[in-house]
């Protein structure tokens, strides 16, 4: 008898605090993550361009961080792929053209198409010329 009270009164207890705990809805974030919005412009195939005239309203010292947050993933993606070492040993221009298909998408999925910049520093750190590009 003891033990059914008990169980009453500990079920009515968790159905209590169940129901009193306020139900909301799931807010978006207040902050809004450039990087995050630029790599999904880019990997749904928009070109640099396109992803910074879509940009144009944001803080340009944001788009400026960002755009040097790219570039370092670029480079080092680059680097984890050998870009160096598989330029050095290319023999014929098929194993040439391999390597500027690989620095061809990094660039792309970065939506850094057009960037001058990256460019340079891609030719400065692995010593391979970028005007094909």
């Amino acid at each position: 008898m003891k033990l059914r009270w008990l169980f009453r009164v500990v079920l009515s207890v968790l159905i209590w605090a169940a129901l009193s705990t306020p139900f909301t809805m799931a807010q978006a974030p207040t902050s809004v993550s450039i990087y995050s919005i630029w790599i999904r412009l880019s990997l749904r195939g928009f070109n640099q361009e396109e992803i910074e005239s879509l940009l144009r309203n944001m803080d340009p010292k944001s788009i400026v961080l960002v755009k040097d947050r790219l570039r370092r993933t670029v480079l080092s993606n680059l680097e984890a792929k050998n870009i160096r070492e598989r330029f050095l040993i290319s023999r014929d221009s098929d194993d040439l053209k391999s390597v500027l298909t690989s620095i061809e998408t990094e660039l792309r999925f970065a939506g850094l198409q057009s960037d001058d910049q990256l460019k340079l520093m891609i030719k400065n750190r692995f010593g391979i010329p970028m005007e094909r590009l």
